[in-house]
């Protein structure tokens, strides 16, 4: 049984008319399968973006995350306080990868 998923972000640039614009992916990993998952793409990852991404991950229809009981993540900033409760209102824990240290 999967349990565990990892979620972070990649960019990409993007040519435009107006120069290079950065579009910033964000995916999911089932650890056990290794199947991997669009989450969603935007130009500006805001908070209510997040919060929004989160309900549709954690939605009874969508299923995407109705198998996991943890969801691994960095300590970016992107990974608002609104998007982690709702990840554990859902029943999921998010769990938070530890500062690397200095060397």
């Amino acid at each position: 049984m999967a349990v565990i998923a990892g979620m972070d972000f990649f960019t990409v640039e993007i040519l435009a008319w107006r120069g290079l614009i950065t579009y910033y992916v964000l995916f999911l990993i089932q650890l056990e399968t290794r199947r991997v998952m669009l989450a969603g793409v935007t130009r500006h990852p805001t908070e209510e973006w997040m919060e929004q991404v989160g309900r549709n991950l954690t939605d009874s229809e969508s299923d995407t995350l109705g198998h996991q009981r943890f969801l691994l993540h960095d300590r970016d900033a992107k990974f608002c306080s609104g998007f982690r409760s709702i990840l554990l209102n859902s029943g999921l824990q998010p769990l938070t990868l530890p500062a690397r240290p200095r060397i």
